[in-house]
């Protein structure tokens, strides 16, 4: 039995090494990309031919749904059920954080409201379900991964042309909203058990509602 629970402990801990070292290649090859390269404008702008865009949440739809697999766990316990009660959290909370959002994507468009979708499924689905999976497996209590998770969303921000061209302490800036913005979406997570959950809140948070008004 002692054994079987030292096994157990082990493939936790490789589970989280592998998620840490994704997002640390994730972090690395997006800043090369994005602002080394500069391919990150184009992307910022969500335009519809930046090759940039698919590749990098290609990327993390990848590593959120292939690499679980590998550390004998499956995409399937993130969670693909939404309840009334968070289905009517989650629709005011995201249509709130969109009229705050300067940028984001026009809903007036079939082609941003589909890039609008594609990037918040990959970005819940790698930092909130895959991340905050991995990081509960070592840490058992609530809040460890939830603020870890968040912190290395705001901090990955910093690849994102927008974040990275501000000048000098205005990029922390960016790391601390982002990172509060990650707090919220994973705290709903954790307590929903739902993807669905920060996704949707997502989805309806980068659409740029202020152009209808």
């Amino acid at each position: 039995m002692q054994n079987v629970k030292l096994s157990y402990g082990h493939m936790k801990k490789r589970t989280l090494l592998i998620a840490l070292c994704s997002w640390f290649f994730m972090l690395i090859f997006s800043f090369l990309a994005s602002i080394y390269m500069e391919w990150g404008p184009a992307e910022s702008e969500h335009a519809p031919a930046s090759v940039w865009m698919y590749v990098r949440r290609g990327l993390l739809l990848t590593c959120a749904l292939v690499l679980p697999r590998i550390t004998g766990g499956a995409a399937a316990t993130y969670g693909w059920k939404i309840s009334f009660k968070w289905l009517l959290i989650a629709v005011p909370l995201g249509i709130a954080m969109g009229f705050g959002n300067k940028g984001g994507f026009d809903p007036r468009l079939v082609s941003a409201l589909l890039l609008a979708c594609l990037h918040a499924l990959a970005t819940e689905l790698f930092f909130r379900a895959y991340l905050i999976t991995a990081l509960s497996g070592v840490f058992r209590t609530f809040w460890p991964p939830v603020i870890i998770s968040s912190l290395m969303y705001g901090i990955y921000y910093l690849t994102v042309w927008t974040a990275w061209s501000q000048p000098g302490a205005l990029k922390l800036v960016f790391v601390g909203l982002f990172t509060f913005i990650g707090l919220i979406h994973a705290y709903c997570y954790k307590k929903s058990n739902s993807f669905l959950v920060p996704w949707l809140i997502h989805f309806l948070g980068v659409l740029k509602y202020r152009v209808l008004l």
